[in-house]
């Protein structure tokens, strides 16, 4: 019979739907999904000293000078980034230690807020402070943080309750005290919503609860801020996966994941991998999922733990919203966020150098300037790190084919149409079975030969797939060219 060239493109990753006949790849790991293609994910590279423990919550800021400052905090600890690599402990010097289990922050004005839910909220003015201290006004003890038009809010408080929102006095992060002349108030959100698991900033507030989704919109005294339940049994059961940018909040909801545009939300993982992450993702870890948005790649992680044996979340789903679709990697995070670069001072570049001006890179380049956005995850020494270390092993399956009718087929070669440079290694493997109801077993991988860039591979099944590996990164993967025909044996 004669010889042919199949094209099996690798296709959107879909592993919710049946691996017989799914239109997509069948795996997806350690890669990053395009428009018809996918590209490697480097590991992450440490650039800062440790933390004293897990980092619990991260933020950048910069102030009306346009200086970046760089917060982090452990358990114990709150620091900010000096020098752009050395994490400087900035904790108060009235309290002693914290009780942290997670922190968030918030900017309001040249003032950074920081909540735990354990301790006094603490503020840091930037360009002032050298530690941060209790906020004054007496403000509650606050789980979630965030600044909404010229307010302070923050939600599940103590003593007040799970499911109460509080905020400050207009234009001021110091009144406290309800009063309809400086507009500071509290509410209660009534209902089957739960606990207020994140407030998102900005122009009108969005409050996720458990069960439910609210809105803050400002209408002035004497209401202040009309409170509207938009959302009834979606909300979130993970208050670190929502995440923001522009108008889209994405977040994991009891049954996958959802963007919501301040109005209503849409699913995104629905009969693609929200089955796969309820079985990845136990339900007794959802409270350690962690988010983050790549503005720059138009992407977003969501960082959680395969068992509540990990120390720290052990993959990465990935998503791509730009193409709607997705990937996941095995990268070990504590957590994940948005960092932008401090800059370097001369004085920070002397202790870089020995001697600045014999370097070859001169001290005004745009290198040292500050203000580059990018993704950042602290590893597990405690250390903050991007996304630019050596390339991680990535792995793609093509979806599973057969002969017309189900006939078996022969492979004699597979190409893989893999962009990559010349450090790139590339194997190739063949899954194959006989029977749907049998497992797949994947043949050794083989090394591409060095005429035409093809495996030479000999396999006779009825069922096939086919596995490429690349070592040392790669730009595209798009699928292979597999050389087969049917078999004129037995069906």
């Amino acid at each position: 019979m004669t010889t042919q060239t199949n094209m099996v493109p690798f296709g959107e990753w879909l592993p919710d739907l049946p691996e017989y006949n799914n239109p997509g790849a069948l795996l997806a790991r350690n890669v990053i999904p395009q428009m018809d293609s996918y590209r490697g994910l480097n590991s992450l590279a440490s650039f800062t000293n440790a933390l004293t423990g897990v980092c619990l919550g991260v933020f950048w800021a910069q102030d009306d000078s346009n200086a970046v400052y760089d917060f982090a905090g452990d358990a114990t600890k709150l620091y900010r980034l000096s020098a752009g690599d050395t994490w400087a402990d900035a904790t108060r010097t009235v309290g002693g230690a914290y009780s942290a289990t997670n922190w968030e922050f918030t900017k309001f004005g040249d003032r950074i807020i920081a909540a735990n839910k354990a301790d006094d909220l603490q503020y840091f003015d930037l360009g002032v402070s050298s530690n941060f201290a209790a906020l004054p006004g007496s403000p509650p003890k606050a789980k979630t943080i965030a600044t909404v038009r010229d307010f302070i809010m923050v939600g599940d408080l103590d003593p007040l309750g799970g499911n109460f929102i509080q905020w400050s006095g207009y234009n001021s992060s110091e009144l406290w005290t309800p009063s309809i002349k400086t507009q500071s108030d509290f509410q209660e959100l009534f209902g089957r919503g739960g606990r207020v698991q994140r407030i998102i900033p900005g122009s009108y507030g969005i409050i996720f609860t458990e069960h439910s989704i609210f809105t803050a919109e400002y209408v002035g005294p004497p209401v202040i801020f009309q409170i509207n339940e938009v959302e009834r049994k979606r909300g979130t059961p993970a208050p670190n996966s929502t995440a923001w940018t522009g108008g889209k909040v994405f977040y994991f909801g009891w049954d996958g994941f959802y963007v919501f545009d301040g109005q209503r939300s849409q699913p995104i993982s629905h009969n693609k991998v929200s089955n796969w992450f309820a079985r990845n993702c136990p339900a007794d870890v959802f409270g350690d999922i962690r988010t983050a948005v790549d503005r720059i790649n138009r992407l977003v992680m969501w960082a959680f733990k395969t068992s509540s044996s990990e120390p720290i979340n052990n993959r990465l789903l990935i998503y791509n919203w730009a193409v709607d679709r997705w990937s996941y990697a095995e990268v070990n995070t504590q957590i994940i966020d948005e960092f932008v670069s401090p800059g370097l001072s001369l004085d920070d570049l002397d202790t870089l150098f020995a001697d600045i001006d014999s370097e070859s890179i001169p001290v005004d380049t745009d290198a040292y300037k500050g203000g580059t956005i990018n993704l950042q995850a602290f590893n597990s020494s405690n250390q903050a790190a991007t996304f630019s270390g050596t390339p991680l092993a990535a792995t793609i399956d093509t979806k599973e084919i057969s002969g017309p009718d189900q006939k078996r087929l022969i492979t004699n070669s597979v190409r893989p149409l893999i962009e990559a440079s010349g450090n790139s290694t590339v194997t190739v493997q063949v899954g194959k079975r006989n029977r749907l109801q049998d497992n797949v077993t994947y043949t050794v991988p083989k090394a591409l030969n060095g005429i035409n860039g093809e495996a030479s591979i000999r396999e006779n099944s009825r069922y096939q797939r086919y596995r490429v590996n690349v070592t040392n990164g790669f730009l595209h993967g798009d699928g292979v060219k597999a050389n087969g025909r049917l078999s004129g044996g037995r069906r």
